[in-house]
């Protein structure tokens, strides 16, 4: 869905050179924070909750002793398999990264643990299992089948919720086209699953502090946005098919990640 959904270039010419030419775009620091931040993201989440599990009769106070020392051991690991991924970081880059995949953990595990003792504080007589699903996002890195709609059999949406939402993350700039990677998702869970998808989130994660921010856009996953995805998907189908080189748009963003590559 990423690699649909991700317009940079306007013609799919990333896709072209992806496909076709296997060149792969050149790594940077954010392709790299990016899977970091995700990781440490859905480790806080599984850590939660098997702490939960484990712990029934625990309270917030046990939870971040029990958890808050795990965090620099998860956040490296984050870091390490991000860099395996894509590629190895200046000492400086990985020394920051570090910190903030850190503070992402710290934040949310405070968050967690505060909303795991307001549950247990409201709902007295709550299973262990519905504590859970009250306190945590129901699930991250959610597996679904995209086959049904030309996409991948093995997709991974951010968060997903039972609400009829899809929550993806994002750690760069506000871009124009992010909400083509809701209606990717949607579309997929829905002929998966045949509930209805009708609304979209986007978290946008920001470190002007120590501390992350978050800025949530939110949005209606209506036809328009859906036919924008469907027809970016056919004419992908069609240049990979064909082995079609798209060419060049009339302006290239430098922020595209095949901008290096095409400016050679």
């Amino acid at each position: 869905v990423g690699e649909l959904a991700g317009r940079y270039c306007e013609t799919l010419r990333d896709i072209y050179l992806k496909r076709i030419l296997n060149v792969k775009p050149p790594p940077n620091v954010k392709m790299v924070r990016g899977i970091a931040l995700h990781e440490i993201i859905k480790n806080v989440i599984f850590e939660v909750k098997k702490f939960i599990f484990n712990n029934p009769d625990s309270v917030g106070l046990e939870m971040l002793n029990g958890l808050l020392g795990k965090g620099l051991d998860l956040a490296s690991s984050a870091v390490t398999k991000a860099e395996a991924s894509i590629g190895v970081l200046k000492a400086e880059e990985r020394k920051l990264l570090l910190s903030e995949c850190l503070n992402t953990y710290n934040f949310l595990l405070i968050q967690a643990a505060a909303k795991y003792d307001q549950t247990l504080s409201k709902y007295r007589y709550a299973e262990a299992d519905s504590i859970v699903n009250i306190a945590v996002p129901p699930v991250a890195e959610r597996k679904v089948d995209g086959s049904f709609v030309g996409l991948s059999s093995e997709l991974s949406v951010d968060i997903y919720t039972p609400y009829n939402a899809i929550f993806d993350i994002k750690t760069g700039e506000v871009r124009r086209f992010h909400p083509l990677t809701a209606a990717g998702y949607a579309l997929a869970v829905e002929c998966d699953e045949n509930i209805p998808i009708d609304f979209g989130f986007i978290l946008y994660l920001k470190f002007e502090r120590k501390i992350p921010s978050f800025q949530v856009r939110y949005f209606v996953v209506g036809d328009e946005l859906r036919r924008e995805f469907l027809e970016i998907r056919d004419e992908a189908l069609e240049i990979v098919e064909s082995g079609r080189d798209p060419g060049m748009p009339s302006r290239c963003p430098e922020f595209c990640p095949y901008y290096p590559v095409c400016k050679k």
